[in-house]
């Protein structure tokens, strides 16, 4: 039995917030230049969100991992959000809690030194309740802060709550509004969940070819979400022609950074052979893939090919 694919992504990882403010120029020195392995930090920073190169999370991962060893606290609160929101990882709340442990306060001391990237930190924290007591009303200044610094992914994470409503009433507009700000500054993540609103038509006019071109700028930096989403597009001749081969090649960079959708739409490609010569095998390796991560097409996927998830 053939299945279809996932339908296509909805924006919201993450964390946050309220309306708009208005947005200054950064003022505060980013990435904590005083802290222990300061260096270390910011190239990890660029990796995990494509400045000036792709996205490569392995790469910001091991970075982060050897800022963390020297003691730099803000790269101990990337850790702890790359685990609990399974970004190239497999989730993992408790490895987060691991990293969270004990650096709120050095992650509080620099945010309160202005340092954009902190204030975001904290504002995650408080929200996500991780590793401190969870307060979205203090999370959300903390957040504004950041985003009133020019912080991209402040700015985009404030898009996902005024989206979703997450503590305020859920406005399309205002976040539309917030992620055209940080997709301004080429921030992928809020280019990817732009184009989400533009597929939709939440807050903004429904546009399938400009959700595409988002999804595009997006994708080439490698941003998984994106790379999904335009796949879904070629598979389903949405905004751009029919084209399995392409939908196939972009389900593929995406699944190997491990996003479960991604990796179950692949799975569909091996098992109809479309886009790529039909495999079972390969079909199996990566529903699998996204059944460990939870994904319901790809359970569902297993049974049908009469193997257990």
């Amino acid at each position: 039995m053939l299945r279809t694919r996932s339908c296509i992504i909805l924006c919201g990882l993450l964390v946050l917030t309220a309306a708009s403010s208005p947005v200054h120029a950064q003022t505060g020195q980013p990435g904590g230049a005083a802290l222990p392995g300061a260096d270390l930090f910011q190239s990890a920073w660029k990796y995990d969100q494509g400045v000036g190169t792709p996205i490569n999370m392995p790469e910001a991962i091991r970075l982060y991992g050897q800022a963390a060893a020297l003691g730099n606290p803000l790269a101990k609160a990337r850790l702890a959000r790359i685990y609990l929101t399974g970004s190239s990882v497999v989730a993992n709340a408790v490895e987060a809690e691991r990293w969270a442990k004990g650096i709120f306060p050095e992650v509080l001391k620099a945010a309160q030194a202005n340092d954009p990237i902190a204030q975001m930190s904290v504002g995650t924290m408080y929200v996500d309740g991780l590793g401190v007591a969870r307060d979205s009303a203090e999370g959300l200044q903390w957040l504004l802060k950041a985003a009133n610094q020019n912080l991209p992914l402040a700015q985009a994470n404030i898009g996902v709550i005024c989206d979703h409503g997450y503590g305020v009433a859920p406005n399309s507009a205002v976040a539309a509004a917030w992620f055209r700000k940080a997709a301004d500054q080429n921030c992928p993540m809020a280019q990817a969940y732009l184009g989400d609103m533009y597929h939709h038509g939440w807050g903004v006019a429904r546009d399938d070819c400009e959700a595409v071109r988002w999804w595009q700028l997006a994708a080439a930096q490698n941003f998984a979400h994106a790379e999904t989403n335009l796949g879904w597009a070629y598979d389903h001749c949405c905004g751009v022609p029919w084209n399995p081969c392409e939908a196939v090649r972009l389900y593929r960079l995406a699944a190997d950074q491990n996003f479960a959708v991604a990796q179950a739409n692949l799975g569909v490609s091996y098992e109809k052979g479309c886009g790529v010569a039909q495999d079972i095998n390969a079909a199996v390796y990566w529903y699998q893939r996204a059944a460990a991560q939870g994904n319901a097409d790809a359970i569902k996927g297993l049974r049908c090919l009469g193997y257990a998830p």
